[in-house]
């Protein structure tokens, strides 16, 4: 039945894809629907029960006139429980309250709420608003405009439609771009890999929520089928990737590591500088290896290069275990003997002794004289950082010392002795406070020497003590004083470990100097003054110590990769005077150092006579003879010589340089090693070796391709370590279902995608670290304590609630 006096409304029907309304639909393919009004009764009768309810206050009156939002029948409200909201248009609108300043028929200052629908998909403002009084304002607008006018609805934004982008990859720069289903799939592969997320991360809520907001255009993958697209992405790179390598001389490193699933991987890492002068490293292999012997260790690597189509390797360094030394002894013969590999002088240096390693094992050698002072001061660190309370008590002592409070003492891994001298060189600076707490008698702080002793297994994890002896300390004078000459000396070798930990830029060149520091600082502790002292005959004892191990690996340097010095020459500011002039320095005998010096030349001659023929076509072989001296000087060749007056002039000008001292030399080794030293201020930064090459190289044609070979040797297998931290990741207690294949997928995928910055993601445990979370801590109670002490205003009570609120 219609109301009285009143029409059917003739309403649009929706033409949006997926929006018809199956309330008020009566065939698909109708194309105007007629909304009947309420019938007159249930108005009546509703009119009716609304005036026996009489407000007796001002607020009553004003609550009384206003509606209920609500999208549905509310049994407590009889005039909502006529209205039912039954247009599709309410699913993509939201009501509100919109109060205005009006008057009322007192002339009183009044607030009056009006009803409004806003469109969830357009920003809030103008568009999209539309008045919402249900008994004034029907729905043909917001159909309208969901039909044809909201750009941020998806079923009206076109695909083909471009938008304007930062692209932070080109400076922010703007770029036109366009919706793109598989672009979207790649991007979020891309993510999951690099960010180290499991595939069912797709199927998060919250991820589907933030596409959905973002790009509802966007259809989320299944992870099924997220796992069949990356793996497909990742024969792709892993293709075109294999082309590119195939046309460079490779160093690799290479290491083993067990996973959380007990599965054995063996890693290996290319290390390459483009044409550009650029260096890369690329993990090309983690997979799994059956055991540890030398045989497994060579075969799989075989393996690996002809997988990628490998060809050409210079050098592979590894730890100094026994059977990585096998495996390459067996690698380089299957090499030699088979025709497809182009080795150099017979792979005779290929094998690489990694120096952090080795730094490693000296070090750790030295501490085990110190194992007991170093232990109590550990344990006084662990105390202050056990609990807040006595991190408290420790700043009060640190406090009444005057000292200052930033960089506290931290913990170290106790098999790691990079972190212990962090840990001793912090706790160094705080050596009063801790004496203090002594003196002070703080029950707490003494009382906890005398608890039992914790012990750790090679990971350095807490294990069960196996023996009731209290622990060590606390630190007395002794202890901070062997502790004091000891973080000097850690000191060298923690900066020998990062120089040559670093495998984005070169470090071949400064190795053997580095080599050369450690052997001089442990022979400067035999040279200093004694008195005799205990302290003073446990460093001796640790030199000695340290000594016995820098002998085993680098005795006399004759166990040091020659292309190790060869790196060295390559160094404009050094050359091969550098080396002659350290090994005079090292007290050995002239004869000695004239016989090393002509090997490491020797050497350089042997890869020129290896490269020339490689380099540019081998148009620089007819440029000099074969020398035989150091000194080679411009020859006449035969069938050269000129007849005639011009003839004669040309040899006699040629017989006169040959006699005299100005000859210019012919071999381009000679050139290079007789050019004047470049002088950098700051030695050990201010030089950037490869940019050097780069510029130079047109003069030194071969030598620069020798250069690009060489400096990209590794000294240290940390390259391929840090892949073991993101797998140590990828394969986590929650993803341990991940087969080997996929492992491998992600993590040298994940280095592909990330390129050169993959060195830069753990948050190592230092001082400035430590320095930064305490001024961040300062800054929030700062922060916090300024914005308690504001004063509150308050704010007015009942707005928006009410329809009408008096004011005067």
């Amino acid at each position: 039945m219609m109301a009285r006096g009143k029409k059917g409304v003739a309403r649009p029907h929706p033409t949006a894809s997926g929006l018809e309304d199956s309330s008020t639909a009566t065939s698909p393919s109708a194309h105007l629907q007629i909304e009947a009004l309420p019938p007159e009764n249930s108005i009546q009768q509703a009119t009716t029960d609304s005036n026996q309810h009489v407000p007796t206050s001002a607020s009553d009156k004003a609550a009384s006139e206003v509606p209920t939002p609500t999208t549905q029948s509310d049994p407590s409200n009889p005039v909502s429980s006529s209205i039912v909201k039954r247009s599709f248009v309410w699913e993509h609108f939201k009501e509100y309250d919109k109060v205005v300043k009006g008057k009322d028929a007192e002339g009183n200052d009044i607030d009056i709420v009006k009803k409004r629908a806003h469109c969830i998909h357009c920003p809030r403002g103008k568009i999209g608003d539309f008045a919402a009084e249900s008994s004034k304002n029907g729905t043909s607008g917001m159909i309208r405009h969901i039909n044809q006018f909201c750009r941020y609805y998806p079923k009206n934004v076109s695909k083909s439609q471009r938008v304007l982008v930062g692209d932070k990859s080109l400076g922010n720069k703007l770029t036109a771009v366009a919706y793109d289903q598989d672009d979207y799939v790649d991007a979020c592969i891309e993510m999951i890999v690099m960010d180290e997320l499991p595939f069912s991360f797709v199927e998060k809520k919250g991820f589907n929520r933030f596409c959905a907001r973002v790009c509802p255009l966007f259809k989320i993958p299944s992870r099924r089928k997220l796992v069949r697209k990356f793996l497909s992405i990742y024969e792709a790179q892993k293709k075109e990737l294999s082309k590119i390598i195939k046309d460079y001389r490779v160093c690799l490193t290479t290491d083993t590591w067990t996973s959380l699933q007990n599965i054995n991987y063996m890693v290996l890492t290319a290390h390459f500088i483009d044409v550009d002068w650029k260096m890369h490293k690329r993990v090309i292999n983690f997979c799994v290896i059956q055991n540890h012997q030398g045989a497994t260790i060579g075969r799989l690597i075989e393996s690996c290069l002809l997988q990628w189509d490998i060809e050409k390797v210079l050098t592979i360094t590894v730890d100094n275990a026994s059977a990585n030394k096998s495996a390459l002894e067996w690698l380089t013969s299957q090499m030699n003997r088979c025709s497809s590999y182009k080795t150099v002088l017979g792979g005779k240096y290929m094998h690489v002794r990694c120096t952090a390693h080795i730094t490693n094992l000296i070090v750790g050698h030295g501490l085990k004289r110190l194992q007991k002072s170093v232990l109590a001061i550990r344990n006084a660190a662990k105390y202050v950082r056990s609990s807040p309370n006595r991190l408290d008590s420790f700043r009060k002592a640190v406090e009444k010392e005057k000292l200052p409070l930033t960089g506290l003492v931290c913990l170290d891994v106790p098999t790691r002795w990079n972190s212990t001298y962090l840990m001793l060189e912090a706790a160094l600076k705080f050596k009063t406070a801790f004496a203090r707490m002594k003196d002070d008698g703080d029950e707490l702080y003494v009382g906890y020497f005398k608890e039992p002793e914790e012990e750790y297994d090679e990971e350095g994890n807490v294990v069960p003590s196996k023996n009731k002896r209290n622990r060590v300390g606390p630190p007395e004078k002794p202890d901070w004083d062997k502790a004091r000459i000891f973080v000097d000396l850690l000191r060298v070798f923690y900066d020998v470990t990062l120089r040559v930990s670093a495998s984005l830029h070169p470090t071949v060149h400064t190795t053997f100097h580095d080599v050369v520091t450690i052997e001089r600082n442990i022979e400067n502790i035999f040279i200093a003054p004694l008195d005799f002292s205990d302290t003073e005959n446990v460093l001796t004892d640790m030199a000695a110590n340290m000594r016995s191990k820098f002998l085993k690996y680098y005795g006399g340097f004759t166990d040091l990769n020659h292309l190790v010095i060869v790196g060295l020459v390559l160094d404009a500011r050094f050359k091969l005077r550098n080396y002659t002039h350290s090994l005079k320095e090292e007290g050995m005998e002239d004869v000695d150092v004239q016989s090393r010096t002509d090997d490491i030349r020797s050497l350089l001659m042997a890869l020129y006579d290896e490269y020339v023929p490689i380099v540019d076509g081998g148009r620089h072989m007819h440029r000099h003879p074969s020398p035989t001296s150091s000194s080679s000087t411009i020859t006449s060749r035969s069938g050269n010589t000129r007849g005639g007056v011009r003839g004669q002039l040309l040899n006699s000008w040629r017989k006169v340089v040959q006699e005299s001292e100005e000859a210019v030399m012919a071999h381009e080794v000679d050139q290079y090693l007789n050019a004047p030293l470049e002088f950098v201020e700051d030695e050990e930064d201010g030089f950037d070796i490869l940019c050097w090459w780069k510029i130079n190289g047109p003069k030194f044609p071969v030598m620069a391709a020798i250069a690009r070979d060489v400096l990209a040797i590794q000294t240290s297998t940390v390259a391929s370590e840090s892949a073991f931290s993101t797998g140590g990741r990828v394969i986590d207690a929650f993803r341990s279902s991940l087969t080997p294949k996929t492992v491998e997928a992600l993590i040298c995928m994940q280095n592909w995608l990330l390129g050169d910055d993959i060195a830069q993601e753990e948050d190592e445990p230092t001082i400035e670290n430590t320095e930064f979370y305490e001024q961040a801590e300062k800054d929030h109670e700062s922060t916090a304590s300024s914005r308690n002490t504001r004063p509150t205003i308050p704010k007015p009570k009942g707005k928006g609630k009410a329809a009408m609120v008096n004011l005067g």
